[in-house]
């Protein structure tokens, strides 16, 4: 199956890529976000905000489905 997979701040940047810019990835079916992330070597711990298809999702094992557009944002520090 493939998704859209959209990586926002410093998520981008590490993965050298357009912050928000669509990024297609090619998936077995049935898999999970934690499988996506694992795809993408991104540890769990540096995703605050996860958005499937407009939907904030907090299911790390919710299955993903063909086409789903997925939004992937660190957690945000300042001062």
């Amino acid at each position: 199956m493939n998704v859209e997979v959209r990586l926002f701040a410093t998520l981008a940047r590490d993965a050298n890529v357009a912050a928000g810019s669509p990024v297609p990835v090619n998936l077995p079916d049935r898999s999970t976000l934690t499988e996506l992330l694992g795809l993408l070597h991104i540890a769990e711990d540096r995703i605050h905000l996860v958005i499937i298809d407009g939907r904030v999702m907090h299911e790390r094992f919710f299955p993903l489905v063909d086409g789903c557009r997925i939004g992937l944002f660190p957690p945000v520090g300042g001062g």
